[in-house]
């Protein structure tokens, strides 16, 4: 397949062209990222280009981001999607398309919720969430009114090397890097009793390619379909920490900061995989020591005690 990816430069985009490559398929190079809220700019690329395929990650992807400015998120997931559509149902042979959403569209669910599956209830409250659903209906509504081969991932927390600072784990890890060097006298942390489904992005890549090769070879009918990507399993932060800090070869000093407390954060939350396990045959397999340890060797800087 020709696939072109929006947000192709981000961390899951870099991660993407990988994956899509090693598995024989062509990345279209459409040089300097496209602005997919820009209609022209967008429309042009994807005619021009006639891809097979698209994944459509282009986002505000920081919850934080979203929340500092929900026009700007609003406008990427509803705004940019609609453009990249638009242009797909006007193309002679309309691509496959691949709509990266987010678990975060399920709220805070209630532990007698848990797994939660595609028919869970949606409860997005914050700004993110809300684009994130919002961009799922847009997806979901083009699908069925135009015969689209769409699928809409609920995708739940994923990491790996190259994860901008700004997300838990990586945050994490850098901080027990500042401890185990002498740089901290602690390690700041928020709730670490708190279980999340956490899974490697190479993990979460792998299904996106084999969604996309289903939808190609006609296993997804058109009209639109949501799948979570997730690995069943909760992890809690607390022993993601503690793997951090066996990397680092040091006992954790922990300082609960406020901060980097949520309020009403859920204890748990957890999907259930068995639909895209069902069409594609994915499961998440890389163990999360691995992907920590591949998480701490990037990070810069020495990341011993003293070092």
């Amino acid at each position: 397949m020709r696939v072109l990816i929006t947000g192709a430069s981000g961390f899951v985009g870099r991660w993407l062209a990988k994956a899509l490559t090693d598995g024989g398929h062509a990345i279209i190079d459409i040089g300097t990222e496209v602005d997919v809220t820009d209609r022209a700019a967008i429309g042009k690329t994807i005619s021009g280009a006639a891809p097979d395929a698209i994944v459509h990650l282009a986002a505000v992807a920081f919850a934080p981001d979203a929340s500092a400015d929900p026009g700007a998120a609003y406008s990427v997931a509803i705004g940019g999607t609609v453009n990249v559509l638009e242009a797909v149902r006007t193309l002679p042979r309309p691509s496959v398309v691949l709509v990266t959403g987010s678990s975060e569209v399920y709220g805070e669910p209630h532990p007698d919720d848990l797994p939660l599956r595609e028919s869970s209830a949606l409860r997005p409250r914050s700004p993110y969430s809300l684009s994130k659903a919002a961009q799922e209906s847009v997806a979901l509504a083009y699908a069925a009114r135009y015969g689209l081969s769409i699928v809409v991932t609920r995708s739940f927390n994923h990491t790996g090397p190259g994860q901008r600072p700004v997300f838990v784990v990586p945050a994490l890890a850098g901080r027990v890097r500042a401890f185990a060097a002498g740089e901290a006298p602690d390690i700041p942390v928020g709730n670490l009793d708190v279980r999340r489904d956490l899974m490697d992005v190479r993990d979460v890549t792998d299904a996106y390619r084999r969604i996309l090769e289903a939808q190609a070879t006609g296993g997804v009918a058109v009209g639109g379909l949501v799948l979570n990507v997730c690995s069943g399993r909760s992890v809690a932060i607390r022993d993601v920490l503690d793997e951090l800090c066996r990397l680092a070869g040091v006992e954790p000093v922990i300082r609960v900061d406020p901060k980097l407390v949520r309020a009403n954060d859920p204890a748990e939350i957890r999907g259930d995989a068995t639909a895209v396990q069902a069409l594609t045959g994915w499961a998440a397999t890389t163990p999360l020591t691995k992907t920590l340890a591949d998480v701490w060797a990037a990070l810069p800087g020495p990341t011993t005690r003293g070092a």
